[in-house]
């Protein structure tokens, strides 16, 4: 069913943000951080604000604050 409203149109046109947790590795002296997602991959991302080994959400490549560090398994089906 499609929407006749334009403002809800024109934010489908829009990109959406992209959110995950990280743990950081190092903190960076020009102010970035570099940090391991939970696939293993690097990235380095804006925001000097938490310690290394800390958990931090990301979002759109900036640390916008500390993520809970709860534990993470697998499980094979």
């Amino acid at each position: 069913m499609t929407t006749v409203n334009a403002f809800l149109r024109f934010r489908r046109l829009l990109p959406q943000r992209t959110r995950y947790t990280a743990t950081i590795d190092t903190v960076n002296s020009d102010g970035t951080s570099t940090a391991t997602t939970r696939d293993g991959g690097k990235v380095r991302v804006i925001g000097d604000s938490l310690t290394v080994g800390t958990k931090a959400w990301i979002e759109d490549g900036r640390i916008v604050g500390e993520a809970p560090a709860l534990q993470e398994y697998q499980e094979q089906i």
